[in-house]
């Protein structure tokens, strides 16, 4: 009797248990740790990724001097499954996707539209939500060919997470392709050359900031449009941006220390504007005047006047390019009035490109230079000598 009972138990546990019977071993998959499409024709476009092919035996091994290798291939397709359906065909092993730490999109493919791929990345292949987006100058096969270090990628996602950069994670695309503007950025990368022991060599680098409209890519924005975004959207600035004014035969520099950023939408009458304010402060990190800043009167104060003046011009020249030049709202102003007035919200959303570009924007800045810095000694006195 007791036989007859434990054969079934035996049995059952057998069936609960999970078996390996779809595994792929190490040996047969090939890690995708980038990828980049670019636009061939109307009708074709060019998918490079570079592949690392791990190689246990050279690890393990007596003399063994590495973990893998390196490799960057291309394929081409009238789409981009299309494209690496073709690029598999070249390799024996499994592409795997859940390495890959960054994707980029050529110039002239983000002019006409990444919504396609965009699709394929969220749909298919099941990345990783913290892989990185970016643009790039030229194209992306020749930025992956300037390339044969994996650890490249670390330092490019690194730099793009830095305070005057705003990276674009998959995660992130994926919100702002659901928000209410459909408007973002995504950081630029490009090559750039690094001497090490008297030898250069080419690395990869964030060199600035690329406004994406309805999937394309709208421009690429200036140093002092940046300026304005990092203004715009203020969080951690990291203590990088500087402010220069000409004042009394010489410069003064100033470093931002920390900003108050309050949007303010209202709806009066049907019209839509927007009051935003800015605080900040400020420290001295130059003074080549002859002007004594530390004197005990409002020298100080005299000089936050100009600095206001400054800010508002480059405040009032990035929205120019954004809400004039692109119609793009990258700023929140459509999440700001959403959360405040959703009702009219919810009957306006689908004519935000036009209410956007014709909005009354008023600015109001106010800065605080708080510390003439650790000396107060004017050396400019000393070259008058």
């Amino acid at each position: 009797m007791r036989l007859y009972v434990s054969v079934p138990v035996i049995i059952l546990c057998v069936l609960l248990l999970t078996g390996c019977w779809d595994r792929v071993e190490v040996n047969d998959m090939a890690f995708i740790i980038a990828a980049g499409v670019d636009k061939l024709t109307e009708d074709e476009i060019e998918v490079t990724v570079q592949v690392f092919i791990p190689n246990p035996a050279a690890s393990s091994g007596e003399g063994g001097t590495g973990q893998g290798n390196v490799y960057t291939v291309s394929s081409k397709g009238n789409s981009m499954p299309d494209a690496l359906s073709e690029l598999q065909k070249k390799f024996p092993r499994y592409f795997s996707w859940g390495h890959a730490k960054a994707y980029f999109f050529g110039e002239e493919l983000a002019r006409t539209g990444m919504f396609d791929n965009f699709d394929f990345l969220f749909r298919d292949i099941q990345p990783r939500e913290q892989a990185n987006f970016f643009v790039c100058r030229g194209t992306a096969k020749e930025l992956l060919e300037a390339q044969n270090d994996p650890n490249t990628y670390e330092t490019l996602i690194k730099l793009s997470q830095k305070p005057l950069i705003q990276s674009a994670t998959m995660h992130d695309i994926e919100e702002v392709l659901s928000g209410e503007s459909g408007a973002f950025l995504l950081p630029v990368a490009n090559k750039s050359k690094l001497t090490s022991n008297q030898s250069k060599k080419t690395i990869l680098t964030v060199e600035g900031l690329s406004v994406i409209k309805e999937g394309k890519l709208a421009c690429f924005l200036t140093q002092e449009e940046q300026m304005g975004i990092r203004l715009f959207i203020h969080e951690n600035l990291g203590r990088n941006i500087t402010l220069t004014e000409e004042e009394a035969g010489g410069k003064v520099v100033i470093k931002i220390i920390t900003t108050h950023l309050h949007l303010h939408p209202s709806i009066e009458n049907g019209i839509w504007k927007m009051t935003v304010e800015l605080e900040l402060e400020a420290d001295v990190v130059q003074n080549s005047t002859h002007i004594i800043l530390a004197d005990g009167t409002d020298t100080m104060k005299k000089l936050e006047e100009p600095f206001d003046k400054k800010i508002k011009k480059i405040l009032r020249d990035t929205l120019q390019q954004l809400q004039t030049d692109q119609k793009a709202d990258v700023l929140g102003f459509a999440r700001a009035f959403h959360k405040k007035y959703p009702q009219e919200w919810k009957q306006a959303k689908g004519n935000w490109n036009v209410i956007f570009p014709t909005m009354d924007v008023q600015l109001e800045v106010k800065s605080i230079i708080k510390r003439p810095g650790i000396s107060n000694f004017p050396f400019t006195n000393m070259q008058s000598r």
